[in-house]
């Protein structure tokens, strides 16, 4: 992989910044922008008579979804947001008063709310709390008991990058039979990542973090053990097999994932969402993997060699593209204002710092951003 021509050619932002802000808000590729500027051209200079070609597109963005997670096409819906998936399994769950689901604390909130929000059905939270910025696959199991219907996850802690063991949770669900549903927006992208394999029923992640993508549009994973299971609460005219006979109003559903389409589909969005993973596909998820797991080393060396605290594990199973650190007699506005004086994107979020670097991201922007960092006493 030739990174200065990758950056030349599809990351114009390399040009203003040090952009380690993935974790966040990403950067498109000038290929993203291509894909949908073509679309929103083609329906401002030909309406809607291109209808056909835009689902062929949908049905290949499907394929590049699939690929990219170690699924079949038919498992892949598209939905507004990483929520929206947490959302279709939170209501779909045939719930019964004094049910559970289990998940962590100091989770994203787009993993708590919909859960939250089962309270009036009798749902019930079973929290497991982190030690030392690690999440035990022990403490999970513990957690468990008769009346557990769903563990839900992130794949990576948003906040300390801490890299859920996904293996051996989906292993504990399966023995369980409870559903195993994650959050994948701070891995999928940047890690490899096989729902087959590592035993996932649900996976949601919105584009616009590590896929480099467009925000507003995500893909939606549905194991046939949760396709079997899990009741559609969104009922729309797209989820249908006659979707497209408007006036026959026969409710039978999709067979597969896309019954969890409800309507018209973010058309544009899934066109930038398909660039972007085949972006990330022709570099190849083991070489991207790879690179930025070495550049968030590179980084976590240097800043702990600067005698910051970093966040979460170190273990080489456990860590991820995010950096999290912070420093006791250094404010995080202090970092905050070096970093952005070397017009370096990162996170400022309870008195910490977060750094996140992707594929283009090269060496000497990380030396670059070590300088920066102030240095503790």
């Amino acid at each position: 992989m030739d990174i200065a021509e990758l950056r030349r050619s599809q990351f114009p932002i390399t040009e203003r910044y040090i952009y380690l802000n993935h974790a966040s808000v990403a950067p498109v590729s000038v290929a993203v922008c291509q894909a949908m500027g073509d679309i929103v051209q083609d329906v401002a200079e030909h309406g809607m008579a291109h209808i056909a070609q835009w689902q062929d597109l949908c049905t290949a963005a499907r394929c590049s979804a699939a690929c990219l997670i170690g699924a079949h096409e038919s498992q892949i819906a598209f939905l507004k947001n990483t929520t929206d998936g947490l959302i279709a399994v939170a209501l779909g769950v045939d719930w019964r008063p004094g049910d559970n689901v289990v998940i962590a604390r100091g989770e994203f909130p787009a993993n708590v709310y919909p859960w939250l929000n089962l309270r009036d059905r009798g749902v019930s939270i079973r929290w497991v709390a982190e030690v030392d910025g690690c999440l035990r696959v022990e403490d999970f199991d513990s957690a468990i008991d008769a009346r557990t219907r769903v563990l839900s996850v992130s794949s990576v802690e948003f906040f300390s990058g801490f890299r859920n063991d996904l293996t051996a949770l989906g292993t504990l669900c399966r023995e369980r039979d409870i559903l195993f549903v994650v959050d994948g927006i701070q891995s999928v992208g940047a890690l490899q990542i096989d729902v087959g394999a590592l035993g996932i029923d649900c996976l949601a992640a919105d584009g616009h973090k590590w896929l480099m993508g467009p925000e507003g549009c995500a893909l939606f994973y549905t194991s046939p053990r949760a396709l079997a299971r899990l009741r559609v609460a969104g009922l729309g005219w797209a989820s249908v097999l006659t979707a497209h006979d408007f006036l026959n109003y026969d409710t039978e559903l999709h067979a597969d994932a896309r019954r969890f389409e409800t309507g018209s589909q973010n058309t544009a969005g899934i066109a930038g969402l398909k660039a972007a993973i085949d972006l990330l596909l022709d570099i190849g998820m083991v070489t991207v993997e790879a690179r930025v797991l070495h550049l968030a080393r590179l980084l976590a060396d240097g800043v702990a060699a600067k005698r910051y605290q970093l966040l979460g594990s170190r273990r080489p199973d456990e860590v991820s593209g995010i950096i999290t650190f912070q420093a006791e007699d250094i404010s995080s506005q202090e970092i905050a204002r070096s970093l952005t004086a070397a017009s370096v994107q990162f996170t400022d979020r309870a008195g910490t710092i977060r750094l996140s670097p992707h594929v283009y991201n090269t060496e000497a922007e990380i030396d670059l951003v070590l300088r920066a960092l102030p240095q503790p006493a």
